[in-house]
């Protein structure tokens, strides 16, 4: 143990703490004439399991398809996703009057297809993957009051009798185009879906005969079109990460030109995927016969897999930190370092880094989704950017939460002012047997999204303005486990007053 006495004169200050915006609180800020305060700082071992997920909470803005085999732990991943269309604030289709009918004189469109839109990608470019897109049912509309996981069952919700259902094959890379022009950032990579000119046709019919069902989303869901399940039915080497799904509807109509003239032009609506209404991922991990949570455990390391996959649970070791002489102490800092390893796979796909790190209590989990909160430094924690330099994590101070699960062991123990430890430790061992998850937190991959801003003075601020469950593609694989426990760095101080 490092000791530290720090004596105060008459009028003196104390300020104690860690220098960041995570310091928990600072023991007395003022202190009268003859008291003394002493830091202590002392090391514990922090004991962290491999957890396989089931699934984590599916809602997002940002839709994932295809299918990929991690180089590493050789785990299958395919994501696919049902998606609602948002209908655009005050739609509008031209007069009917002045729409271009049909040979037997009824407004029709002329053709209906669906592009998803993408920029980033893993795997190989050449790769030959399926999709398949499936109407979903008016009779069993996706609930959007409902919270829906990545193992959502898309069957319940597909119109297998639709005739607007298609498969389509495709390749990140538009073998039908030259280089010169899918090279470079002007080109927008898409796949698009040729749906029936009639699924256009119905659509339009729908407006002019009910223009209530064109209020709003909810009622054009309800109505016209609940959306559609993009199955990732075949192929294995590519995953895309969309970033724009528009349903377009093609048609003519009559206008008068710059002349004064009657003239046809083309005309065209769009309907987006955003998240104004639902878009869903479902993820099916594979694991080999190989992988063994068990195993993984004994090994000296923990890991990270995303999406849904593997998280890293880890016990705080309260008991340990407040014992003794320590019971009474302040707790000024507790910093943890989590240092990643390098990925011992030699292969050109080798997923990427978490970037971000969600420290949470295990039994708030899914709450913290659930209610789409924020890290509050109290029983949530961001994580550092992960550094490449220094190949590690770090949550720079988490004495709160160890002083919070302290105050929440004592009540809930009903520990009393006088009780000696012997007492103490009785009643906490009848307690923790009723909450086995008291101390343990998770760590979870998170995608983060910051707001900025420019302060009076010119700066740039960063506000903290979601955090979701990170849903792409990513791995690593982090010291810990059994036989390698972590650390925390916890700074205590103590208060006492000297005699005259």
């Amino acid at each position: 143990m490092n000791k530290i006495t720090l004596s105060l004169l008459i009028g003196g200050a104390l300020v104690f703490g860690a220098c960041d915006d995570d310091t928990a609180f600072v023991g007395m800020d003022i202190m009268p004439e003859g008291d003394n305060v002493t830091a202590h700082s002392k090391v514990y071992n922090l004991q962290t399991t491999t957890v396989k997920m089931d699934s984590v909470l599916a809602n997002t803005s940002t839709c994932y398809l295809g299918s990929i085999v991690d180089p590493e732990m050789r785990v299958r991943t395919t994501s696919d996703f049902l998606a609602q269309f948002h209908l655009p604030q005050n739609f509008k289709l031209p007069d009917a009057d002045k729409m271009v009918k049909n040979e037997a004189g009824n407004i029709a469109a002329d053709s209906c297809d669906i592009r998803l839109y993408f920029e980033d990608y893993y795997g190989d470019s050449l790769a030959t993957m399926k999709l398949s897109v499936q109407a979903l049912s008016k009779d069993k509309p996706i609930d959007e009051n409902l919270l829906h996981y990545t193992n959502i069952k898309p069957n319940d919700f597909v119109d297998k009798s639709s005739p607007y259902n298609k498969s389509v094959s495709y390749a990140v890379k538009d073998l039908s185009r030259p280089d010169k022009e899918t090279s470079g950032s002007k080109y927008y990579r898409q796949v698009v879906v040729k749906l029936d000119k009639e699924f256009g046709t119905q659509l339009m019919k729908a407006y002019y005969e009910h223009p209530e069902y064109f209020k709003n989303s909810h009622q054009f869901i309800r109505n016209v079109c609940p959306g559609f399940y993009f199955e990732s039915a075949g192929g294995v080497g590519s995953l895309l990460t969309t970033s724009l799904i528009g349903m377009n509807v093609y048609f003519r109509y009559h206008t008068v030109n710059e002349a004064g003239r009657d003239t046809i032009v083309d005309g065209m609506q769009r309907f987006g995927a955003t998240e104004e209404v639902l878009q869903c991922n479902r993820v099916a991990n594979d694991y080999p016969g190989s992988i063994d949570v068990d195993q993984l455990d004994n090994l000296t390391s923990t890991y990270l897999k995303t999406p849904s996959g593997l998280f890293t649970e880890m016990t705080i070791p309260v008991s340990e930190i407040v014992a003794g002489e320590h019971y009474a102490d302040s707790i000024n800092q507790a910093k943890i370092t989590i240092r990643k390893y390098n990925n011992q796979t030699n292969s050109d796909y080798a997923l990427p880094t978490p970037e971000y790190l969600l420290m949470v209590r295990k039994d708030e989990m899914g709450q913290f989704f659930e209610k789409k909160k924020l890290p509050n430094s109290s029983d949530s924690y961001l994580s550092s950017q992960f550094s490449s330099v220094a190949n590690a994590y770090q949550f720079s101070n988490v004495a709160q939460l160890i002083t919070n699960l302290k105050i929440e062991r004592d009540l809930g123990a009903g520990i009393e002012k006088g009780d000696s430890e012997a007492t103490r430790n009785a009643k906490y061992q009848a307690w923790e047997l009723k909450n086995p998850n008291w101390n343990k937190v998770m760590l979870i991959p998170v995608a983060v999204k910051h707001t900025t801003t420019t302060n009076y003075y010119g700066q740039i601020v960063k506000t903290l303005q979601s955090v979701r469950h990170q849903l792409g593609l990513t791995s690593a694989r982090i010291e810990g486990g059994k036989n390698s426990p972590l650390k925390v760095e916890v700074i205590y101080s103590r208060y006492s007053r000297q005699s005259k």
